[in-house]
């Protein structure tokens, strides 16, 4: 937070450098004409540490003599003269403010900041408080590793999938995906085989199994809330040390089986990854069954509640995480 605070300040200081410069230049107009639109650059929301990433600053319309500068914080001490610029952020976990200032003789200044969070996908080091299963499996189709837990004679991820040949990563940041695994609709989930070969989408069967297992032996009917059944199948994990689950007492994440949900939220079709709903409050997985035609069933748990209801919605809008199952080969 001391870092966002100076940032800020140092932010605020430029703005008001630049207010009083413009003044000195026509001391008879105490008032200056604003640009025409508004500055933007596209970066990701998360980086790997010591990723490097290049960012063009555009989007004012009017004057076109517009001279473009960047500020990021911990990252370089001045500014950067430049409407396209190349960063390489620290080999360090953190936030960084990136700001990008349009300057133009005669008018106030406009600029636009966003923060970028630098992660590590090493096992236990920017996603802490999971449980890792000794056993695993390596999809053919991009090299990627997940672990799987046996219940009642289902294989279950204990992670979410992450294949990214369809589908959007977590805040459209393609270095979450090891970390966060992918979010589909429910189309290219079940429609478009998501799964690895030999995998599937939870069936509303293979749910009712893990009903049982995560109440004691005994099965739930699909359509119920599942009562603490969230509390069990929730981790308490922490995102560079910030805890992932908002707190409350009616949902302690026990993890009991170690299946490991996160509250990622959910993203529409339509929004292209980017706007994410119900981050640290909802985590949200498909199931194949169809309710009719249009719609399909998926799980949520919600960081106030311990239980672990069943929804249903478009197939084709609301994009949630996947897990998938198969049978386990020595059944």
């Amino acid at each position: 937070m001391n870092l966002i605070r100076k940032t800020g300040w140092l932010v605020f200081a430029l703005a008001l450098l630049c207010g009083l410069t413009a003044c000195k230049e026509d001391e008879e107009d105490t008032t200056l004409p604003s640009m025409s639109g508004s500055v933007t650059f596209d970066i990701p929301s998360y980086v790997l540490k010591g990723e490097t990433v290049t960012m063009s600053a555009t989007g004012v319309l009017y004057p076109t003599d517009i001279q473009y500068k960047w500020y990021i914080s911990g990252v370089y001490s001045d500014t950067l003269a430049f409407s396209r610029v190349t960063v390489r952020f620290p080999d360090s976990l953190g936030v960084f403010s990136v700001s990008a200032f349009a300057f133009a003789s005669g008018f106030y200044s406009t600029s636009t900041t966003q923060t970028v969070t630098t992660i590590d996908t090493t096992w236990n080091t920017s996603l802490t408080g999971l449980y890792r299963s000794r056993n695993s499996f390596v999809d053919p189709r991009d090299g990627h590793c997940y672990g799987y837990v046996t219940l009642s004679g289902i294989d279950w991820f204990t992670q979410n999938l992450a294949w990214q040949g369809t589908g959007v990563p977590f805040k459209a940041s393609k270095a979450t995906a090891p970390l966060f695994g992918s979010f589909y609709t429910w189309q290219e989930a079940v429609e478009g085989n998501a799964c690895p070969e030999g995998w599937r989408v939870p069936s509303q069967d293979d749910w009712i199994s893990l009903s049982a297992v995560l109440n004691g032996g005994q099965p739930l009917d699909f359509y119920s809330n599942w009562p603490q059944l969230g509390e069990r199948a929730s981790a308490d994990a922490r995102m560079n040390e910030e805890r992932m689950w908002s707190y409350t007492p009616d949902n302690l994440h026990t993890n009991d089986v170690g299946w490991n949900a996160l509250p990622l939220g959910y993203t529409f079709a339509d929004t292209g990854g980017g706007t994410f709903t119900g981050v640290n409050t909802y985590g949200c997985w498909w199931s194949a069954t169809e309710k009719n035609a249009e719609q399909a069933f998926y799980r949520y748990i919600y960081s106030e509640s311990g239980d672990f209801p069943m929804s249903y919605t478009s197939k084709k809008d609301l994009r949630a995480s996947v897990r998938c199952v198969r049978t386990h080969p020595q059944s």
